[in-house]
């Protein structure tokens, strides 16, 4: 848990500058599929920045790699989530204050496959259409010496119609499409006027990689579906097990799994660094000595368990060097477990980041799977996608093709800056006074510590002024994200599971139960089983001192 996939595109704000400014000769970059595109609206030196500019999904920033405040200012830069299998519309928002024209720079993200190499993860788009401006060829059909009329693509050739990215790309209407990626952008005019509200509807796609193999479609009806039903409403045990023996983590006793069971749950996951807990090939004694009678109380209380792995910080660092000591321990697991109750569910790593994505989470997930196949071949498994287990991982999320027994968990703590408000552990301790739903009473400042967070910057901006569903902070911005993740689910017939939310108990309480609330029942009202984080640490449903719950209305009522 505690990180959003939003830290990683802080830093690649900052070394975007670099990048722009490199050589061009001779050239290597590596095809890698892109979950997020990326545009810039720049008016022109003598124009006024632009006011309020917002987008439905993502968000928009000032272009903060540029080498002047002036600069910075007439730059807007707007990342959103995509996916390879579908269009997303996305609209932007904006109103100008000058007469004329100003840049519209379709791009993509910033990433090396290793130092000195860019990744090449190309977006397409389509569709584009402007409400109160002018903007030529948004449908990109008028072509003209090899590329869309209209439209300049600066610094490196575009690429012909019958070559990767375009070849064999279905549009949205019409027959074509355009592509960009950070190291080829295409750059068209929009015709503006002042005090004229401009709303632009664009839609865009990641570009899959040569060769790329899609996923099979399961029926919808899998023996994970069916064990997905059984579950409900459950709670982490967190703060736990999964902490190095000895230092920061708490306990759990068959008096919590008894406290659960009573206040109405129905399973639990219990995450554990199983890295300090295995041995020859086996799990140490000492330690099944705790965690075994929770797992045993958990079934007497018929609730199900989840049982994952958490924090191997190894194996996301060098996922190569690590997949096989990683496969070997899970049969290790699977092995002791494979005569408990059917509720016991394995959940193979929690929140897979770092150099874990793609194709290295791949063959790490494929290995350990057949590892507990081996020995446990009927065992309901969880997986968790790249990117911190966030939704716009599942883009990159491939499981075993004839595996119908594995769960998809997802985690989301969006809004991240109220959900980690005061969390040192996040850079977010001198962050506090964010109430939940936006906008607050009184505008909250951004804290000496943290100015130089650009992100943060705008986002608390947008969350002190905005209304309604415009607001960064509002239910919106995890019901975006779960009708995406439920779009996925049925498109490919897989089961999902929200394994983590929740909010740390350093903001406010009233607004800590209206947003637990509110994202319990998006859920719900989405057909998804949910368990908490967390019990009775950091962000706890139970109040160990009082003895009383904290969040039961939040939780269980209406």
């Amino acid at each position: 848990m505690d990180v959003s996939f939003v830290l990683p595109l802080m830093f690649s704000r900052l070394v975007l500058l670099l990048a722009l400014v490199a050589p061009l000769g001779a050239e290597e970059f590596v095809p890698f599929q892109p979950s997020h595109a990326r545009l810039f609206l720049r008016v022109p030196g003598e124009a006024a920045p632009l006011k309020e500019a917002s987008v439905s999904i993502g968000e928009c920033l000032p272009g903060n790699y540029e080498d002047t405040p002036e600069k910075r200012a007439r730059l807007t830069d707007i990342s959103f989530p995509i996916t390879w299998w579908k269009w997303r519309e996305v609209v932007v928002k904006f109103t100008p204050a000058h007469d004329g024209t100003m840049e519209l720079d379709l791009n993509g993200p910033w990433g090396e496959a290793r130092p000195g190499v860019l990744r090449q993860m190309e977006v397409l788009w389509d569709d584009l259409s402007a409400k109160g401006a002018v903007l030529a060829n948004g449908s990109f059909e008028d072509e003209a010496e090899g590329k869309p009329v209209g439209w300049e693509s600066p610094w490196r050739p575009y690429p012909a119609g019958d070559k990767w990215p375009l070849t064999g790309r279905e549009a949205v209407e019409g027959k074509r499409v355009a592509a960009s990626w950070h190291g080829r952008p295409l750059v068209g005019k929009l015709g503006v006027k002042a005090g004229v509200p401009v709303t632009l509807t664009l839609h865009a796609r990641a570009a899959t990689v040569p060769d790329f193999k899609e996923p099979k479609i399961l029926s919808g009806d899998t023996p994970a579906h069916k064990a997905a039903a059984k579950l409900k409403r459950g709670v982490n045990f967190g703060n736990g097990w999964e902490a190095e023996p000895g230092t920061w983590g708490i306990t759990y006793d068959v008096k919590d799994v008894d406290l659960v069971a009573e206040q109405g749950f129905d399973h639990i996951r219990v995450p554990v660094a199983w890295h300090f807990y295995l041995e020859d090939g086996k799990i140490k004694p000492e330690f099944l000595a705790v965690l075994e009678p929770v797992l045993k109380r958990a079934m007497e209380r018929k609730l199900s368990v989840i049982l994952n792995w958490h924090h191997y910080g190894a194996l996301e660092k060098d996922p190569e060097g690590n997949r096989d000591a990683f496969a070997k321990g899970w049969k290790a697991i699977a092995t002791h477990f494979k005569d408990y109750p059917a509720g016991l569910y394995l959940e193979l790593l929690n929140e897979p980041n770092g150099a874990l994505d793609y194709e290295a989470l791949t063959k790490v997930h494929a290995q350990a799977i057949a590892a507990i196949r081996s020995v446990s071949p009927q065992r309901i498994l969880v997986a968790d996608p790249p990117q911190w287990a966030s939704v716009p991982g599942l883009d990159r999320f491939f499981l075993p093709d004839g595996d119908d027994r594995i769960i998809t968990s997802i985690h989301s703590y969006e809004p991240f800056q109220f959900t980690h408000q005061r969390a040192g552990w996040v850079g977010f301790q001198d962050l506090r006074g964010i109430s939940y739903p936006g906008p607050p009473a009184v505008p909250v400042s951004v804290p000496d510590s943290l100015k130089g967070n650009a992100g943060l910057v705008a986002w608390l901006e947008a969350y002190n002024t905005r209304k309604g569903t415009d607001n960064p902070c509002t239910a919106a911005t995890f019901e975006l994200l779960l009708d995406d993740a439920a779009e996925w689910s049925k498109h490919f017939g897989r089961a999902i599971h929200v394994g983590e939310f929740g909010c740390y108990k350093e903001a406010d309480a009233a607004s800590r139960s209206r947003y637990v609330r509110d994202f319990r029942m998006a859920a719900e009202k989405r057909g998804m089983p949910w368990t908490m984080w967390d019990w009775k640490a950091g962000f706890g449903y139970w109040n160990a001192e009082q003895g009383k719950p904290m969040l039961r209305e939040a939780l269980f009522g209406r």
